[in-house]
């Protein structure tokens, strides 16, 4: 039988390098939401896989700051499927919040272009309390994601679905009453107060969030596979970096999801080829709670960073530590996701500083190696191409492009989506 032309069905070879993956490649907080945003003109498909209301992105368009928890990136590109994965885990009242914040920013939301997993675990007013209870000692942002990916592993979540087969009213009120028995047991804990559990653990709020939500349920494996054998443009998007990985990041200051490449898998149920894998490397390091920090900043210098950095949680607003670059723990990063390229965000915060320190290994006692560049005077956020940026800042670039022997294919000199420089022809250097 001789070859034929056939139309392509929902099992065809998809093709290959049509998927894009943006993955922060420190603590989090390098910037992912921005550049995220910037390829998602270009995506199909975006899609969130992992993580929930604790992280935070923010999105700055035309001086218009957006700050986005849930929803994936993209949803301010028209024509893009904004796709909330099974590895993530959902808070319906802040994702109905986060719906009407964008409407007053002129985003419209409908399920034409946001579909949430109906395997992804739903985070309750239940699983909130608990992380006041618990979370406080690793630092958490209190959102109740923890408990919920708990819930998940134990095999007692509540699931998307169960707002389309109707238990889910039965689940949330059989989990209140086992919260009840738990904060009873830890009476003697006085971090919780007083709690009033008929207005904290209120279901009819949560019931009304998740009627409204209904639409937006369904099947987002198959939609993403659709769009795979379709040779549709998809962007992955990480919402934590690193180094907060379950896994990979350090325990047990993390997160209690999967950060890495590795996440993108589990948390959508499809085998993808990322033909571009980019880490998001922020030209300082920070994070947010507790945890180890080898090139954390005292004092004055520190203090610079955060206020011309505005690093403060978009999530939280809890001040951001700050410290030198540490290229030890971007090449761990590279090593666990493979980084193809690298976009360099907030160059800009170090314009004015003499000269700059850069971790680029550790000694024989484990503390950080640094090597000192000289650092540059002129202000370069409003730089539009790469070649007119000051010698010493394209030196700093080259420097940690031939350290991580990855090109620096994206510069972010500012918060503004326009305020970004594509070094076009980098990406095969």
């Amino acid at each position: 039988m001789g070859d034929t032309a056939r139309e392509a069905g929902p099992f065809s070879p998809r093709r290959r390098d049509t998927a894009t993956i943006v993955l922060g490649a420190q603590w989090g907080d390098e910037g992912k939401g921005k550049i995220t945003n910037l390829l998602a003109e270009d995506a199909d498909v975006v899609v969130r896989f992992q993580g929930g209301a604790n992280a935070g992105h923010t999105v700055v368009i035309r001086g218009e700051q957006i700050i986005l928890h849930q929803i994936p990136s993209g949803i301010t590109s028209r024509g893009t499927l904004n796709v909330i994965g099974n590895g993530c885990v959902v808070d319906l009242e802040g994702l109905a919040a986060e719906i009407d914040d964008l409407d007053g920013h002129g985003v419209r939301v409908t399920p034409d272009n946001l579909l949430l997993s109906s395997s992804a675990h739903l985070v309750t007013p239940a699983h909130k309390l608990v992380d006041r209870l618990h979370g406080g000692r690793i630092g958490t942002t209190g959102r109740g994601i923890g408990p919920c990916y708990t819930d998940k592993a134990r095999r007692t979540g509540i699931r998307a679905e169960s707002v389309l087969d109707g238990s889910f009213a039965r689940r949330l009120a059989d989990q209140a009453r086992e919260c009840r028995a738990v904060i009873d047991a830890a009476r003697n804990c006085d971090v919780l107060g007083d709690v009033d559990f008929d207005t904290t653990l209120a279901p009819d709020r949560v019931l009304a969030a998740a009627g409204r939500l209904a639409p937006f349920i369904g099947d987002a494996t198959l939609a993403i596979h659709g769009a795979c054998t379709s040779d549709k443009r998809l962007l992955f998007e990480g919402a934590q970096g690193t180094f907060l990985d379950i896994d990979h990041g350090t325990y047990p200051f993390v997160t209690s999801s999967t950060t890495t490449i590795g996440g993108a898998y589990a948390g959508t149920g499809v085998f993808v080829e990322f033909g571009r894998r980019i880490g998001v490397v922020k030209a300082y390091t920070t994070r947010v709670g507790h945890g180890p920090f080898p090139t954390e900043l005292t004092g004055s210098l520190e203090e610079m960073l955060r206020e011309r950095g505005h690093e403060y949680g978009a999530t939280t607003g809890r001040p951001r530590r700050c410290g030198w670059l540490d290229l030890h723990f971007v090449r761990r990063a590279s090593i666990a996701n493979g980084f193809t390229e690298i976009a360099l965000t907030k160059l800009d915060v170090l314009s004015s500083l003499e000269s700059i320190d850069v971790a680029v290994g550790r000694d024989g006692e484990g503390a950080p190696r640094y090597e000192t560049l000289a650092g540059w005077r002129e202000p370069i956020d409003r730089v539009a191409r790469y070649d007119d940026l000051p010698a010493r800042c394209r030196e700093y670039v080259d420097f940690i492009e031939r350290q991580l022997e990855t090109p620096v294919v994206i510069v972010s000199l500012g918060a503004d989506r326009d305020a970004t420089i594509v070094r076009q022809g980098r990406r095969d250097s």
